[in-house]
């Protein structure tokens, strides 16, 4: 680790600035992590050029994420809350994020950005605002809306994954970002680490694949109590990069997680369990994640609540993939299994494979992507739902 005084990395899923940052910016290439901004930059060993401004004793990096899909090919039973990528043919602006990171003094790191284009209506909403103090390597505090440290897939910033979405089980099932602390630790070059957070109790969506809501609490903590998370990881082999693809097609390289987390909510108790591994090696990668929740509905909730019974979830990911460096191209292939309640056999019961390519123009900096998905329900009526996506990827 870095000494005292030195650059630390940002918190599990805060905005890092670009790849080749000075050794005072905050998650710069030179301490590399498996938690990953939505607007995180190119990868370690990325090529793309530094965009940094430095004043005095801060240093300010841009974010900007821009994902723009085309979906030449949808099934009629698609839709949005199921979460498939469209409801029909055509063009999508998936996410239009906007902000900046930076450092004060060389431990204090922070991060705002915005998205422009979230939700149905569009409506712009923060993405997220937070300020650290990262001076001990052994223990790190980051305070306000970032990302909650529980799934590995979730912590990956949107514009580092191997494929144009992240697995339908982490969207439905990982909170995501909230507003809350969480205190961090690193030893041995990440041989081991730690997280340990609270943030405001987790709201669920009405709908399962619309997942948890990322509420900005701008009015305060109305309803929804607080939640605590825990989180175990190691990096026996040496740090990951931020990217799930090998794209430095570097010597083998492992890292695994344990999670947890209750949320003490105004209309329900939930707990969540997850577990991932990933393998780096020569280009070639391998990803394994589980997630169970399960959600107790509070006999007086505090906002109407349409669950009347105990729900529990779980779902399976696997995915691989490899990376052709001089031809700056990559393939991957995802399976998942998922099982939105263990007590009932429907349609929502349904396994999914993803295979995608990917071409790097420039690392993740920019690049273009085509994935094709198939949904199987494995109980009720079988739906069409597949889907053929392109997309388009700037990630400054």
């Amino acid at each position: 680790m870095p000494p005292a005084g030195a650059a630390l990395p940002p918190p599990a899923g805060a905005a890092l600035p670009p790849a080749g940052a000075a050794a005072a910016t905050p998650g710069a290439a030179a301490a590399p992590s498996p938690a990953g901004s939505d607007a995180a930059p190119a990868s370690e060993g990325a090529a793309g050029p530094p965009f940094q401004l430095s004043i005095g004793r801060l240093l300010l990096s841009p974010l900007v994420l821009v994902q723009a899909q085309a979906v030449p090919y949808v099934g009629d039973d698609a839709y949005l809350q199921a979460g498939d990528v469209a409801e029909g043919q055509g063009f999508r602006v998936r996410r239009a994020r906007v902000g900046f990171a930076g450092t004060l003094a060389g431990y204090v790191p922070f991060a705002v950005s915005g998205e422009l284009a979230a939700g149905a209506d569009g409506a712009p909403r923060l993405s997220e605002a937070w300020i650290g103090y990262a001076h001990f390597p052994f223990a790190n505090l980051y305070f306000g809306a970032h990302d909650v440290p529980f799934s590995r897939s979730a912590m990956t910033g949107a514009g580092e994954g191997a494929l144009l979405e992240r697995p339908f089980a982490v969207r439905a099932m990982a909170p995501f970002r909230q507003v809350g602390l969480h205190v961090e630790g690193h030893f041995r070059d990440r041989t081991f680490s730690y997280f340990a957070g609270m943030f405001n109790g987790f709201q669920r969506s009405d709908q399962f694949f619309a997942g948890y809501v990322e509420n900005a609490a701008l009015s305060g903590n109305r309803f929804d109590h607080v939640a605590y998370v825990a989180r175990l990881a190691t990096e026996p082999l040496g740090p990951l990069p931020r990217s799930l693809q090998d794209l430095a097609v570097s010597s083998p390289r492992l890292g695994a997680g344990a999670s947890y987390f209750f949320s003490d909510g105004g209309t329900r108790d939930i707990h969540g369990i997850g577990a991932d591994v990933l393998f780096q090696a020569a280009g070639a990668h391998a990803l394994a994640e589980l997630l169970w929740n399960q959600s107790d509905p509070e006999r007086a909730p505090t906002q109407p609540l349409g669950q009347l019974a105990p729900v529990t979830s779980l779902g399976l990911v696997g995915e691989v993939g490899y990376f052709v460096k001089r031809i700056k191209l990559g393939v991957t292939a995802r399976f998942e299994w998922l099982d939105p309640n263990l007590d009932l056999d429907d349609e929502t019961d349904s396994w999914a494979l993803t295979a995608g390519a990917s071409y790097h123009f420039i690392d993740n900096v920019l690049k273009a992507q085509a994935d094709f998905t198939h949904r199987q329900e494995i109980h009720g009526v079988a739906l069409d739902n597949d889907a053929v996506a392109l997309g388009l990827q700037l990630n400054l």
